[in-house]
């Protein structure tokens, strides 16, 4: 599916973008800005892994993102490389494979790492804010009102007996941009951030789930200011609909979970959960988040500063652009549908450009043709 290519051209192009900032920073003795890029780049790779039709090639992406957290976590510990740091001596730096089993960017094999822990997610303030989401008006107020004037103003909300909402959780369907959201709301309050999915807790890292979930609050304890978001919380804690019952550990990990929520209050530690299926999720655990926002799929009007913050880098020619037709043509379209389709129109208008050997704006027609070959994802567009 031309969704599904164009997905993984964008995690591709951050790759570079992250792996070549690690590598500047390195050579400009900058060893913990230079970590931070290694993990975002690692954390790119493992979701390019993710959209691999070859597991056997999702396996070794999978290599080069340990790889690159490994050479992070030297850095930060050690200020440089060694000798034979995974990231030491290269023959590329790209996220491609060289069908040896050892990836071209590391010159490594896979088994050559140590197991995870939880700091491997932790990042520093994500470099956007609100200004860099499009639409999502209403919820970006809410957490405005909610979260940030609160952090901002705590006497006066003293004064009123109402305290900071340090636990969130965002519902809605799969694409409408809660993480995107999420990632936007830790940049404007310049807090860390620490990203995981469910899985990274009960598989990526070594032990017990609990002792995870544990593990990971304690991270951003120690890194505090720092805003947690797990993704698929309803596979981290699932409710007891249709009568299953929890095993020992699931039950283990929940009351764990629901203990460290208790701790971070008065703590400089925001928590967002988000999930596509609210009605699954614990409801002990759901009861803990002070504040449960829908984030629905994009109404027209959202839908168009979506696709006008992803061409707004890109040479448009916007008097051609006919909005109000753009929104009737968006509609089932979610956010990263719309951040696929302004990626296939520069594609497409790249296309001519070096056909006529000169600069092609982006134009109706560009957007129209990439609106044909990106199948929408959600049933409702919003309107």
């Amino acid at each position: 599916m031309i969704e599904s290519e164009a997905q993984k051209e964008i995690l591709e192009d951050k790759y570079e973008q992250y792996r070549g900032k690690a590598d500047a920073y390195r050579a400009k003795d900058e060893p913990d800005r230079a970590a931070r890029f290694y993990r975002k780049a690692a954390k790119t790779v493992d979701r390019i892994a993710d959209v691999e039709n070859s597991e056997t090639l999702a396996g070794k992406r999978r290599d080069l993102a340990d790889n690159l957290r490994t050479a992070a976590a030297q850095l930060e510990e050690t200020g440089s490389l060694s000798d034979d740091s995974p990231v030491e001596g290269e023959g590329g730096d790209s996220a491609d494979d060289d069908g040896d089993g050892r990836d071209s960017s590391t010159g490594s094999s896979a088994g050559e790492t140590d197991g995870p822990d939880a700091e491997q997610f932790l990042e520093a303030p994500p470099e956007m804010d609100f200004g860099d989401v499009g639409g999502m008006s209403e919820l970006k107020e809410t957490l405005k009102d909610k979260v940030i004037d609160p952090l901002e103003r705590p006497e006066l909300y003293e004064r009123y007996d109402l305290g900071v909402v340090n636990a969130i959780l965002l519902y809605g369907p799969p694409g409408t941009g809660k993480t995107y959201v999420t990632e936007a709301l830790a940049g404007e309050l310049g807090y860390n951030f620490v990203d995981v999915g469910a899985t990274d807790i009960t598989s990526s890292l070594v032990g017990e789930s609990a002792d995870n979930v544990a593990e990971l609050f304690t991270v951003a304890r120690e890194h505090q200011p720092c805003l947690v978001f797990i993704d698929e919380i309803d596979a981290l804690m699932p409710s007891r609909a249709g009568g299953s019952q929890k095993t020992q550990s699931q039950r283990q990990m929940v009351n764990q979970f629901l203990t460290e929520l208790t701790e971070t209050r008065g703590e400089d530690v925001i928590v967002v959960g988000a999930t596509n299926l609210p009605d699954e999720v614990d409801d002990a655990a759901v009861s803990r988040f002070q504040e449960r926002i829908e984030v629905p799929p994009p109404d027209p009007l959202a839908r168009a500063a979506i696709l006008r913050v992803h061409l707004r880098s890109r040479p448009v020619l916007h008097e051609e652009i006919d909005w109000e037709r753009i929104k009737e043509l968006t509609a089932g379209y979610s956010a990263r549908d719309l951040e696929i389709v302004a990626t296939e129109a520069a594609r497409i208008a790249l296309a001519e450009a070096r056909e006529n050997d000169d600069l092609q704006p982006i134009t109706q027609q560009h957007l129209e043709a990439a609106l044909e070959a990106t199948e929408p994802t959600l049933a409702d567009g919003g309107g």
